[in-house]
């Protein structure tokens, strides 16, 4: 899954605030605009109603009305000339007093003949309430609409939150594979894409976590088990001088070298290339050592025991893997070492005292665990090479010959083999320092990228 893209306002549409005022401001205009005009209609429907029904009222008061009490002294004149006088008079019908108005008009004609016209008008206490009643049901209604629109935009503006609500209690349960819906205001489509942003960098921050400690964890059972496939010692041989030396690099794998000491003397020398890097190479680099020192150590020939070690590791090494060895047993008496190679691309290299020239030996062989017997016995070659006194013998794994410089050159055999015989008069010990520092110069600053195994013996006398 890509990285959600960032699209900040851009396309978002209408922001909440923006929203949330139309949402709002336009049904309650509407509405208003509905109340007032049914306000409008009603309340003069029911006025005309009313004025006539009081006009009525008036005239058949005015004839049949019974004696009334003028209030003179609360009497007003209107600018027509008409006298307004309150009275109040007694309604037997329904047993109390009511009160009313008298609308009075004198005038005197040009004959000086007086007229008068008068108009009583009695008050109508329920006048008013069908214009109260409807004012009443139109204020209800608004009240009731405008309660489903205020609900209605409470659910524009809260529904997008409680989704967004939703969708971080997912993440917080720790599904961060959880996308947000990304509906609603522009604002909620924003803050839901910097969400999903954010889970994105947390899932891949959790990714990296796990990747690294499964690494870590790796990179130290590599670092166990390389430890341990390492000789404890070096073994001490009478009128020769052995030793060896192990550079580790950055990059685990299963490459090693080991001393096999047998009841009868002699003395072997093992190097060993394992296909591969990392925890897989270790482990089969550490069952490849068991089994070769269980069978080096035990039984006599060198030809047999690599032919027994080849079946144990072909029965058990997937496809891909595969081990080399070269091995040189050493028999000190007789100053005669017997070398047996299984696929090993570095030969022994053998620097003569007396000519000082590098001979290179290569018997035949191919690696363990690409055949399970009858080829690799037919292919494996053992042969004997003596050792003068002053000749030194040198086995590595291919490391060296692949040690990279700054410009990605390799070393190669070649240039190897002449830093081996440059030092070859050295003591073990010098001779091993010598050839460390001209690898190490040549590697640079990226260092050595493989583990290194050294092995080298001289005949001292």
């Amino acid at each position: 899954m890509g990285r959600p893209r960032d699209h900040g306002r851009k396309g978002l549409g209408l922001g909440l605030r923006t929203r949330f005022l139309l949402t709002l401001t336009l049904p309650l205009g509407a509405m208003l605009a509905v109340g007032t005009y049914l306000l409008t209609a009603g309340s003069d429907e029911i006025s005309a109603e009313m004025r006539g029904d009081l006009l009525a009222d008036a005239v058949v008061f005015s004839h049949e009305h019974g004696p009334v009490r003028e209030e003179t002294a609360q009497a007003k004149t209107h600018p027509s000339g008409v006298q307004v006088i309150p009275f109040s008079y007694d309604d037997f019908g329904h047993g109390r007093a009511r009160d009313g108005l008298v609308y009075r008009h004198e005038s005197t004609d040009a004959a000086g003949a007086k007229s008068k016209f008068e108009l009583l008008v009695p008050s109508n206490p329920d006048a008013g309430t069908a214009l109260r009643t409807w004012i009443g049901m139109v204020m209800i209604s608004v009240l009731v609409v405008g309660a489903a629109v205020a609900l209605w935009v409470a659910g524009q503006v809260v529904g997008p939150v409680n989704r967004l609500v939703a969708d971080v209690r997912q993440i917080a349960l720790g599904n961060l594979h959880h996308r947000t819906m990304g509906r609603g205001p522009g604002e909620i489509r924003l803050l839901g894409w910097a969400i999903d942003r954010m889970t994105q960098d947390l899932r891949e921050a959790r990714e990296t976590e796990v990747e690294l400690s499964v690494r870590q964890r790796e990179l130290e059972l590599a670092a166990g088990v390389r430890e341990a496939l390492l000789p404890t010692t070096t073994p001490l041989v009478a009128g020769y001088d052995l030793g060896a030396s192990f550079l580790a690099s950055p990059r685990f794998g299963g490459d090693f070298h080991d001393f096999v000491e047998r009841s009868d003397g002699r003395v072997g020398v093992l190097v060993c290339d394992v296909g591969g890097r990392g925890v897989p190479a270790a482990l089969v680099g550490a069952t490849a050592r068991s089994t070769l020192r269980g069978e080096l150590g035990r039984v006599a020939e060198v030809g047999e025991a690599f032919a027994r070690v080849n079946r144990w590791l072909a029965g058990d090494m997937r496809r891909g893997m595969f081990v080399s060895a070269f091995y040189a047993l050493l028999d000190p008496a007789q100053g005669l070492a017997t070398v047996a190679c299984a696929g090993h691309k570095i030969p022994l290299l053998r620097v003569c005292a007396a000519d000082g020239q590098l001979r290179v030996v290569q018997p035949d062989g191919i690696a363990f665990g690409f055949d399970k017997g009858p080829v690799f016995e037919r292919r494996l070659q053992v042969v004997e090479v003596p050792i003068e006194p002053g000749d030194r013998l040198v086995l590595a794994n291919s490391a060296p010959v692949r040690i990279k410089n700054d410009a990605g050159e390799e070393l190669g055999e070649k240039a190897f083999y002449a830093r081996v015989r440059k030092h070859h008069t050295a003591d073990t010990t010098q001779f091993l320092r010598a050839l460390k520092r001209d690898l190490e110069q040549y590697a640079g600053k990226e260092g050595f990228q493989e583990d290194l195994s050294l092995v080298t013996l001289t005949r001292t006398k």
